[in-house]
């Protein structure tokens, strides 16, 4: 629990943490960054504990009282830092969960160690007072920011910090792990690709009803979507954003139009990976163009940009839908 041998994939920036504790050569600012479920807050959690850890070495021993309370959640001198008021963190949130209590030398270790998800929520001005903190910090604190974005962070913050950008884990390392799970072999490998190189998201939805409710309805609205009437898509995108993360429903369009894509390319059924849906997708391949399949992915790739910058996830998805309907209806090819 809580150790760099729990964390699938990023071998790399494990081993360069591990040389730093190694080296004692310990920054007091980290930005950790990478897509939601991506592992962040796991390797944030594993330096930490590793940090305070009595044997002083480059991975936890579970056994000691500091990794002992660390994993039960009452370490004091872990603090995690969360918004109080608002969805994102404010300047009260950092000046009393962090400039008030920075100065207070740590309980029982060498390091007091501030966690902060989300750390790319931060308002300038919390940013700014947070930066007074990191241009003098006391010798034992140390940050660890996790972001989704940095770029929305000052150039200040960033010239401070360390900072690991964590990769999308590699589809086979996340269906080796589904399958330990004891997860069925053809549904590792359709989790797999739906989780884009989260082991988060894998997870989630390894262990979720929702997921398969989600990824029926998406598969009704997209078969036959060339033919299917204006206020049908409206209504599947009503009932999609109500329920479920916008951004997982944009992964499964993708990979439904790679299949159909792929199989209209190949006429190979063996390149699809949503086996369970290879008739609708033959179907799919069969009844549109190459031409005109071929433009569906640009507006895909819109949306995610435009549910990023907080667009309303219902009229993104009625959009896209239209779109991709637009683009099959006005096949190009048809009239050249």
């Amino acid at each position: 629990m809580n150790n760099f041998s729990d964390i699938i994939g990023n071998e790399q920036i494990i081993k360069s943490i591990r040389r730093v504790l190694k080296n004692k050569m310990i920054s007091h600012a980290y930005i950790i960054a990478g897509e939601e479920g991506g592992g962040k807050k796991m390797l944030a959690n594993a330096f930490a504990k590793t940090l305070l850890c009595e044997t002083d070495g480059d991975e936890p021993c579970d056994q000691c009282i500091s990794c002992r309370t660390f994993d039960g959640g009452n370490n004091p001198d872990i603090i995690y830092v969360y918004p109080v008021k608002t969805k994102g963190i404010s300047v009260d949130d950092i000046r009393e969960q962090v400039t008030s209590t920075v100065n207070i030398k740590p309980y029982n270790h060498r390091y007091k160690i501030y966690i902060m998800p989300n750390a790319d929520t931060m308002t300038q001005q919390a940013q700014n007072a947070l930066l007074k903190t990191l241009e003098e910090p006391p010798e034992y604190a140390v940050f660890f920011l996790l972001a989704e974005n940095i770029y929305a962070f000052l150039p200040t913050i960033m010239s401070r910090c360390v900072l690991f950008n964590i990769k999308p884990v590699p589809a086979f390392k996340i269906k080796n792990y589904l399958l330990e799970r004891k997860l069925a072999d053809k549904q590792a490998d359709m989790v797999a690709e739906y989780a884009q190189g989260s082991i988060g998201k894998a997870i989630r939805f390894a262990e979720s009803e929702e997921f398969s409710a989600m990824r029926q309805k998406v598969t009704e609205t997209l078969s036959g979507i060339k033919n299917a009437p204006y206020y049908v898509l409206t209504e599947a995108a009503k009932e999609l954003a109500a329920n479920n993360d916008a951004a997982d429903i944009t992964d499964m369009i993708y990979l439904w139009q790679r299949d159909v894509l792929a199989y209209k390319i190949t006429e190979d059924k063996n390149c699809i990976i949503e086996k369970d849906m290879t008739d609708r997708i033959v179907d799919e391949a069969r009844n549109n163009s190459y031409e005109a399949l071929c433009g569906v992915p640009e507006f895909i790739m819109k949306t995610k940009k435009y549910l990023k910058q907080n667009v309303n996830s219902q009229f993104a998805l009625e959009m896209l839908f239209i779109n991709i309907k637009g683009e099959l209806v006005n096949d190009r090819s048809s009239r050249s």
